[in-house]
């Protein structure tokens, strides 16, 4: 049943095997039809209200400090929201929702409304950034020619998007503003209106930069379900000219947009607690897109080879590269550059299986021959944080020959709920269903706790954010079953010293990636490649670093096996988790790693990112030339601490690659990189 007369005026999207689309305000008007229903907006609210009694930032969003400074009370916002009770339609009231937990930066706690919301509003470009190749040698007198500003071009979008447009928008012509430099976004500079979209509606990372890099893909694609929509109003565009554009907001949709029905929780999705926890992937808002792997390996002047290929059941991928013909690679002694792609730390399959083929994958790759590694995390958006941490084991060898080095220390708040489950149960880990989540162990002993008391009490009484809270003990997980995988002595073809284990981020890498990429960056063991991001402006390599998470379901399940009265579950088929266990720095104890900024050793003036609005070929040649210059800086690098290099060669083979070889490079991907 469609909700009004805008929602039936746009033609259902039954079963259908290509993408629906329809004009944007229309689909927008439609989903201001879907009524306010008192009901189901205090369920949503008891059942969030009660969920966050377990939230593990609770009392430290109340004030973080620095270096984010975010001041909310999460539980007092919820609480004034029935004064605004009845919102005009369940759009409002979802979006209203939407805001306050955006207000958190943290992915780990995004809301997603329900079903009936199925449609994303996309603009018929995508941005291209560029930073043009200096034009001179710098000088105190034209000290311009030293710049390195990005510009920014409107890049066409693939085929179905560009026709689908066409045919909904006769008479716009895309024709003047796409492959033009854009100046302004309704009236806002380019990146000051991509970064404001960010810092409204990202969820991805409370890092302004990192959270750039998100919004490069949700401003032009906004996803009803992950975003408030409140307005499409068209874009309009300046482009350097001076010539100003209007494009409408086109909109694709799937089954039950519109469509009241489809939010309503079914049976079938009650108690799917173990599927909606941190490592599922619908919590993100775009998966990462994959690459072209044939065009990956052929688009580079060096020579690649296939050892493990993408488009495969499985998130890790793999090449080497040659580099005999590199004089600075001569000078490092680096024959072999392996590049490995880790997509996702949260392979298909199931449990201990999917743990086995992702740490083989993990252990053909690391077996190649190879003097060099760089590892892909970029748009990573984490998984099991164990198989995260015995790569950790597999790459590096301090974490190999001592596991203990990649345990990081954990927390959870104390609550009415757990202290129930405690006292009836008293299990020794935190889920009910441990195996198939997270194990728990004594970091002291490094054994599984006795018993459910053993870690929960005494406890710590701490002040976060001028909050006092009651905390359980400190423990760590128990990764010994895949601490057994691939085999428990693996060891790579080569340990690489921290320089030559180049970790590549966008920093978006969230959740089990940001473990992966914080614990050797705090221990100083690996060299860490940031991309994108607000030019010139500090930026972390990860994101959402915050712990391990919980949802209604799952607490549902806790209730019941306490005694405890049944716990509220959702109406509606809206998604929702939220930080339940904390992680903590090694560098700075009494801080969640979540709010720490840790900046890259060096950074990328690159942000051509896989998405739904960039044709894969082009992408494809994008990171292929971002590869290439990553390497090339590398080898630049290791070359001047080549105790035998002729450095005054060196410096002229440097100014070479700086004005013309990494230009050659990485031309066909529009961006130019310097060091």
């Amino acid at each position: 049943m469609v909700s009004g007369q805008a929602c039936s005026a746009i033609q259902p999207c039954i079963n259908s095997t290509e993408p629906c689309f329809a004009p944007g305000d229309q689909g927008l008007t439609c989903l201001q039809e879907i009524p306010f229903n008192a009901t189901w907006a205090q369920n949503t609210l008891e059942v969030l209200q009660k969920s966050l009694e377990n939230f593990g930032f609770s009392a430290l969003y109340h004030n973080t400090g620095p270096p984010y400074d975010i001041h909310i009370d999460v539980q007092g916002e919820l609480n004034a929201t029935y004064a605004r009770f009845p919102f005009p339609s369940d759009l409002d009231f979802q979006n209203h929702v939407q805001s306050i937990l955006a207000s958190l930066l943290d992915a780990h706690t995004r809301w997603r409304k329900p079903d009936c919301y199925t449609g994303t509003f996309l603009q018929p470009f995508s941005f291209d950034f560029r930073i043009p190749p200096p034009q001179g040698v710098s000088s105190t007198t034209n000290p311009s020619t030293i710049a390195d500003e990005p510009v920014v071009f409107l890049r066409a979008p693939p085929t179905p998007v560009a026709e689908a447009y066409a045919a909904i928008f006769p008479n716009v012509n895309l024709s003047p503003v796409l492959d033009q430099q854009a100046t302004l976004l309704n009236d806002l500079e380019v990146v000051t209106a991509i970064a404001e979209w960010g810092d409204k509606h990202e969820t991805r990372s409370n890092n302004p930069s990192a959270r750039f890099n998100a919004a490069l893909r949700s401003f032009l694609g906004r996803d009803a379900r992950s975003y408030q929509v409140s307005s499409t109003t068209p874009l309009k565009i300046t482009l350097a000219d001076g010539s100003e554009h209007v494009l409408p907001w086109l909109l694709q949709y799937e089954e039950g947009f519109g469509d009241v029905k489809a939010c309503t929780r079914k049976e079938e999705q009650e108690g799917q607690a173990n599927t909606l926890l941190w490592h599922s992937k619908e919590m993100l808002a775009e998966p990462a897109a994959e690459l072209d792997w044939s065009r990956l390996l052929g688009s580079s002047s060096s020579q690649r080879t296939t050892v493990l290929p993408a488009q495969r059941n499985s998130s890790i991928s793999c090449f080497t590269q040659a580099t005999a013909s590199d004089a600075n690679a001569a000078a490092a002694a680096v024959n072999t550059v392996l590049v490995m792609k880790v997509a996702s730390f949260s392979p298909p399959g199931d449990y201990l299986a999917a743990w086995e083929d992702f740490l083989a994958d993990a252990q053909t790759c690391l077996s190649v021959e190879h003097d060099m590694l760089v590892v892909d995390v970029m748009q990573n958006g984490g998984g099991y944080v164990c198989l995260g941490l015995r790569l950790l084991e597999m790459l590096i060898e301090p974490f190999g020959s001592d596991h203990k080095r990649v345990q990081m220390v954990y927390d959870l708040p104390h609550s009415d709920l757990m202290t129930a489950y405690i006292q009836s149960v008293n299990a020794p880990d935190p889920y009910p269903d441990p195996q198939k989540v997270e194990q728990i162990l004594n970091p002291a002993t490094q054994q599984p706790f006795i018993d459910g008391k053993a870690y929960y009490y005494p406890g710590r009484l701490l002040t976060q954010g001028g909050v006092k809270t009651q905390r359980t003990n400190a423990f760590s997980l128990n990764c010994a079953e895949a601490e057994a995988m691939p085999v428990p002595d693996f060891k790579p073809y080569k340990w690489l010293p921290p320089e030559r284990l180049l970790i590549l981020t966008d920093g978006t890498c969230g959740s089990t990636c940001a473990s992966f990429t914080k614990i050797p960056q705090e221990q100083g063991l690996a060299t860490f490649v940031a991309a994108g991001g607000l030019w010139k402006q500090p930026m972390d390599v990860s994101s959402f670093a915050g712990g391990f998470v919980c949802n209604p379901d799952y607490l549902g399940v806790i209730a019941n096996l306490s005694g405890s009265p049944p716990f509220p579950q959702f109406l509606t088929n809206q998604r929702w988790q939220f930080g339940w266990a904390t992680w903590y720095s090694q560098l700075l104890p009494s801080r969640p790693v979540q709010f720490t900024e840790q900046e890259p050793n060096f950074r990328v003036p690159f942000w051509g990112f896989p998405s739904r609005l960039v044709n894969k070929t082009v992408t494809t040649d994008a990171v292929s030339g971002l590869y290439d210059s990553v390497i090339a800086s590398a080898l630049v690098r290791l070359a001047k601490e080549a105790p035998c290099m002729d450095h005054t060669k060196e410096i002229t083979y440097v100014a070479g690659i700086t004005a013309t070889t990494i230009v050659a490079l990485v031309a066909s991907a529009g961006w130019f990189f310097t060091w």
